[in-house]
């Protein structure tokens, strides 16, 4: 990683790090569904773990800290295909637009349940959504700097497909939503994300988030 990449993140966060520490709250977006377009599963954020959008973490702890992400959804269409998508530190002009990790997520067995957790078919109970190691990007100084990383879970049950190589991108790659000419019929997607912000251990920086 050159040091352009390396300096990306400062530039392209700092605005948010400044509406963290004014007390500004992170917004979480909530879809709204005119007609002709296809509601997308929602993320049930009051239960969500970690509940806190701003977690403080350590940048010196004695081994590489994990945080463990649950999340579930509900969606009415059991029969229905889910994709979430989880970004880190999401910028269209670098390689961060790709999804750091995708999972198709099936309905529930019993073809009733409309609620379903954001894991791989026939995980055990308590399978952490995702977990991410902060530590796994940009080096100490970034860390000992105070810098941040964002993590976004976008979901949807229609994503549109990345244009050929040569083509206009799409206005937001990796995460726009499908859309049918023919019939006019608009997909659309949920966001939930969070902040890992680097603090000293004394001012509340951890060092992991466990499982329940």
């Amino acid at each position: 990683m050159n040091r352009l990449d390396r300096c990306a993140p400062r530039v392209a966060l700092a605005g948010l790090l400044a509406a963290l520490l004014a007390g500004c709250p992170i917004p979480q977006l909530l879809p709204e569904y005119p007609t002709g377009t296809i509601a997308p599963p929602r993320i049930l954020s009051d239960q969500v773990l970690p509940v806190d959008t701003i977690i403080l973490v350590s940048p010196s702890c004695a081994t590489s800290p994990a945080f463990s992400l649950f999340v579930s959804l509900v969606h009415e269409d059991t029969l229905e295909m889910v994709e979430a998508r989880w970004f880190v530190d999401y910028d269209p002009a670098r390689s961060t637009k790709v999804p750091y990790r995708t999972l198709f997520i099936e309905g529930p067995t019993d073809g009733i349940t409309i609620t379903r957790p954001v894991v791989p078919k026939d995980s055990p109970p308590g399978t952490p959504s995702f977990v991410f190691e902060p530590y796994d990007f940009y080096d100490q100084a970034f860390r000992d700097g105070g810098g941040l990383h964002v993590v976004e879970l976008v979901v949807s049950n229609g994503f549109a497909a990345e244009p050929a190589f040569g083509q206009p991108p799409l206005p937001r790659p990796g995460r726009t939503p499908s859309f049918n000419p023919v019939t006019q019929v608009q997909y659309e997607t949920q966001v939930h994300r969070w902040v890992f912000h680097y603090v000293p251990a004394a001012a509340g920086g951890a060092c992991g988030f466990p499982a329940p």
